[in-house]
């Protein structure tokens, strides 16, 4: 399958878990990937996977926290391909935190790396995106709608998240750009399996989160990415689609 020949994508959060997934499966598919992340060593690691299945990769080492640093890595997409196609904004952190320890520096850091970096990548992007009549894949969460208990934060980030790439869809329509997020439930990822947990909390009040006995697979979430950037989805546009095993139908 070649759907993305000819293609240029950015991938954020390349480096592990959905993003790594993502990109794997963006250039598998014929695109030629930009990878962002902080971390520099995974995302050598994700280039050098694309570089031996016969794709095409460049690794950019960028902070999601630092403006400069996101416009940056747009800048450097379009500079080493001459076009963009896809943008897909997997970077993110999670944690739960009871409101007395959410200071102004935790929030602070959870709006800065799962909104402000969407914002000023898909800002940065737009011009190249309209001039391909490309489209966006932001990731969200399940918690974009499904709110949890000691998620304060992350909630917050992941909804808003879910408005404004909507918000995008329809001022760019006319345009001919897309933009949809997706929203994950459980998945099977570092961040996940080291999730950060307040002392004393109530565990009972997470029961629901994972109805399906297992968590996700990244693959799984690849896979959707994958459609979504693709000309099959032409007609979807500012949505936002749950791959959570049901769990938000167990809420």
């Amino acid at each position: 399958m070649s759907r993305f020949e000819g293609k240029v994508a950015l991938v954020t959060g390349a480096a592990s878990g959905m993003g790594k997934a993502a990109s794997l499966r963006l250039a598998q598919e014929g695109a030629k990937i930009v990878l962002g992340d902080v971390n520099e060593e995974g995302l050598q690691q994700t280039a050098a996977d694309i570089d031996a299945a016969g794709g095409v990769a460049k690794a950019v080492t960028f902070n999601a926290m630092e403006e400069e640093s996101c416009k940056a890595l747009v800048a450097a997409a379009v500079e080493t391909f001459g076009q963009l196609d896809v943008v897909v904004n997997a970077a993110g952190i999670g944690g739960f935190y009871r409101l007395d320890e959410l200071t102004p520096e935790v929030f602070n850091r959870f709006m800065s790396i799962n909104l402000n970096s969407v914002v000023t990548i898909c800002r940065e992007a737009m011009p190249h995106l309209q001039a391909t009549k490309g489209n966006i894949v932001n990731f969200a969460s399940l918690n974009a709608k499904t709110m949890t208990a000691y998620q304060t934060a992350y909630c917050a980030s992941k909804a808003a998240v879910a408005a404004i790439t909507k918000c995008m869809a329809q001022e760019f329509e006319e345009h001919g750009v897309r933009a949809n997020v997706i929203c994950p439930g459980g998945i099977e990822t570092p961040m996940v399996t080291q999730m950060r947990f307040p002392e004393g909390m109530n565990r009972r009040l997470l029961m629901n989160l994972q109805p399906l006995s297992r968590k996700g697979e990244p693959e799984e979430v690849a896979a959707l990415v994958a459609f979504l950037a693709s000309s099959e989805a032409s007609y979807i546009s500012g949505e936002d689609i749950f791959i959570d095993g049901g769990a938000r139908s167990a809420m």
